[in-house]
């Protein structure tokens, strides 16, 4: 197997869901028919593996990768299990349940896993809505009444979103995605999900979907804080261009950068660089490639520093996420 010298793109892997859209088509035209909610873009996990798309690690698996290559592929962070981020484009036509997920001391003591599922979001279109977290004062007794009235999004904060918005959503916070959101998403390897309300709605199958009631009443964290978009102020970056530093946690940073030249890559870690607009070439030592909007890129730890740099009269829009 090559040395692990030049940036990675997988093949992705396209989720149906109930409450899917088409807009990911207008980048994707390998889009399957239907509503699609999810591409996973960068995933280890078995509902959804992520595959080299090409270039001579073509048809090698992420969780391959990550067995054979450990901290060359990911850094000295890697604990030994499977590759610790998922990253997806997300388009919600429709609202997502109301759902919430555990950290990871809840995953391991309900059995349900070894990682909980801390995440973030950036909107990358205006006039979507979400809910985050419970309005202030609402105690588990006040849900549980929600619930029963069927009023559950009186209890939650709700936000009109616009392109360039951030959220970041800790383990065990309450949660939908509404419609109108396109975003991508950083999070934890896991896709454990309680479904705490879904709108009285069924799925695909033409059944109701199952609801985590108990799970997710012992999982919701009612004392947390009222989580809004995360201020981040645009600033000068040392190599080259603007940066907003959006996420720094347990888990992994995450950074937007708008340049028409940049270079990153931290020491003994992996970067996993989408592009988000414009077009261009990422490059490390060894390779360069051409690189798209709504493409995600890895760029593995023994990869070394990478630049990335617009064509002619382009700019390009990065968010950039590594391992923690």
């Amino acid at each position: 197997m090559t040395t692990l010298d030049r940036p990675l793109r997988f093949s992705p892997v396209y989720m149906p869901t109930v409450w899917g859209g088409r807009r990911i088509e207008a980048w994707r035209p390998d889009l399957p028919p239907g509503p699609i909610g999810e591409s996973w873009d960068l995933a280890d996990h078995a509902r959804g593996m992520s595959v080299v798309a090409e270039g001579p690690l073509a048809g090698t698996s992420l969780r391959e990768l990550t067995k054979a290559h450990g901290r060359a592929l990911i850094g000295a962070s890697w604990d030994g299990g499977e590759f610790p981020l998922l990253v997806k484009l997300i388009d919600a036509n429709d609202r997502l349940s109301v759902q919430v997920h555990p950290d990871d001391d809840l995953a391991k003591s309900l059995g349900v896993g070894q990682r909980g599922k801390t995440e973030c979001w950036l909107m990358l279109a205006d006039g979507g809505e979400l809910f985050v977290g419970t309005v202030p004062g609402c105690t588990k007794a006040d849900f549980e009444r929600a619930l029963a009235a069927k009023t559950v999004a009186s209890a939650l904060n709700r936000y009109q979103v616009k392109d360039g918005d951030f959220f970041f959503l800790a383990a065990r916070t309450v949660h939908a995605l509404g419609s109108g959101c396109l975003l991508y998403e950083v999070q934890q390897t896991c896709d454990v999900t309680f479904r705490v309300d879904d709108w009285g709605r069924v799925g695909l199958d033409g059944k109701p979907r199952e609801l985590h009631l108990a799970q997710s009443l012992h999982t919701i964290d009612f004392a947390a804080s009222s989580p809004g978009p995360v201020p981040a102020r645009e600033l000068a970056h040392p190599a080259g261009g603007s940066v907003r530093h959006l996420a720094a946690c347990d888990y992994f940073t995450v950074e937007e950068r708008r340049a028409r030249h940049t270079s990153g890559g931290a020491p003994d870690a992996c970067s996993i660089v989408t592009c988000l607009a414009g077009r261009g070439t990422l490059a490390t030592a060894a390779a360069g490639v051409a690189i798209a909007p709504m493409q995600t890129w890895l760029v593995p730890a023994n990869a070394g520093p990478w630049t990335a740099t617009a064509e002619k009269h382009e700019g390009l829009r990065l968010l950039v996420a590594r391992p923690a």
